[in-house]
């Protein structure tokens, strides 16, 4: 068994568990990070960094290193069967899942951070403070911060509660290929919508949200064809992009969701990212989130004298922001997805006359979790 008695445990290599690792280097707290995979691949996943996300990143001195590898769009078109509606400037920052794992990743290791792959977790003891690993290993901490995700292990072996994940109803597709774009294009339809957007030189990530009953895989890795996407999303949409027929991969998966977001930590665990609260990606938070959770709690722990202490007030700041995004994200789908089309008319106006998008998005992005923090 070996002794990391004084050690944050971060279970998960993800956004989280690296935001997290190094803003506890940053601090001089002990901390290691288990991963079970021995690697990480792109699967086709782009991701958006709104301003509050931005903010965090800025505040690692971290956002420079990742705009020279990603895309800066000043704008986003929105479209409802093909017609332009309006364009807004834009201040999201568009990338891919792997660039911003990488610039963690990085600067993680270059702190000293520590971390171990092939590291699967079995089972949690919390009185004893004891993680075990399904290779037969095992090791004892300080704490237990869980950044493993939607199918969280650790969620699912401390408690029932909140545990189990819901069908949202929701599948969504994805792929990256070679293409040139310099604007974020936003296709609205009946029942679905298509997002696509630049993620570095050359390449573009096309994400289509379908609303659908069948119950789909829960894995974002789960392989898909274009014959398929082209059967669900109108072929007049995709055709605008030629270059994803030779993509390296197209994915489909269910979005799932926990409909009741009750808690964000036990006695001896935090829960952090989409392991405390998976959001329907619809609104670009899914990376923001675990962003803004990760700097709250590394930045509360060193600044309270217990964990405990740091655990309430991590609570406190965190449950009434993420649950507003998760009912936000929800909503923007049912907008998104309008099949009447007198209330296709009614949405469509009031975004070319209106400041209802500046609105919606303001609450959202303009959040600075570093401030509030000091």
């Amino acid at each position: 068994m070996e002794d990391y008695s004084d050690h944050i445990a971060i279970i998960g290599a993800g956004i989280a568990g690296l935001t997290l690792g190094i803003m506890l280097n940053k601090n001089n707290i002990p901390n290691v990070i288990f991963e079970r995979s021995s690697h990480v691949s792109e699967n086709g996943a782009g991701i958006s960094i709104s301003p509050n996300g931005k903010f965090v990143l800025a505040k690692l001195d971290l956002l420079e290193d990742l705009q020279k590898i990603s895309a800066n769009c000043k704008k986003t078109i929105f479209y409802s069967n093909l017609n332009e509606i309006t364009n807004i400037k834009t201040e999201v920052l568009t990338t891919s899942r792997k660039s911003l794992y990488d610039v963690l990743f990085t600067r993680y290791k270059r702190q000293g951070g520590e971390i171990k792959f092939d590291h699967e977790l079995e089972e949690i003891d919390l009185i004893k403070k004891q993680i075990s690993f399904k290779d037969g290993n095992s090791c004892i901490v300080n704490h237990i911060a869980a950044c493993d995700g939607i199918k969280s292990k650790c969620h699912s072996s401390i408690s029932s509660l909140n545990a189990k994940t819901k069908y949202s109803g929701y599948s969504v597709w994805r792929s990256i290929f070679k293409s040139k774009q310099d604007s974020i294009n936003f296709h609205l339809g009946s029942d679905f919508h298509v997002v696509s957007y630049p993620v570095g030189e050359n390449k573009v990530s096309l994400i289509a949200a379908v609303k659908d009953n069948n119950r789909m895989v829960e894995s974002w890795k789960e392989r898909g064809s274009l014959d398929d996407l082209l059967r669900e999303v109108p072929s007049s949409i995709i055709k605008k992009y030629p270059s994803i027929k030779d993509s390296e991969g197209i994915y489909k998966w269910g979005v799932y969701i926990r409909p009741q977001i009750e808690f964000m930590y036990k006695k001896n665990i935090t829960y952090l990212g989409d392991a405390a609260h998976p959001i329907v990606p619809f609104i670009g938070q899914g990376a923001c989130m675990a962003l803004e959770d990760s700097y709250a709690l590394g930045y509360l722990i060193n600044k309270h004298n217990n964990l405990g202490d740091a655990q309430i007030h991590y609570q406190k700041l965190r449950l009434k922001r993420v649950r507003s995004i998760h009912r936000k994200s929800l909503n923007q789908a049912r907008l998104n997805h309008i099949k009447n089309p007198f209330f296709v008319a009614i949405r469509n106006f009031l975004m070319r006359h209106t400041n209802i998008i500046h609105n919606r998005t303001k609450s959202i992005w303009s959040y600075d979790v570093t401030s509030k923090l000091g």
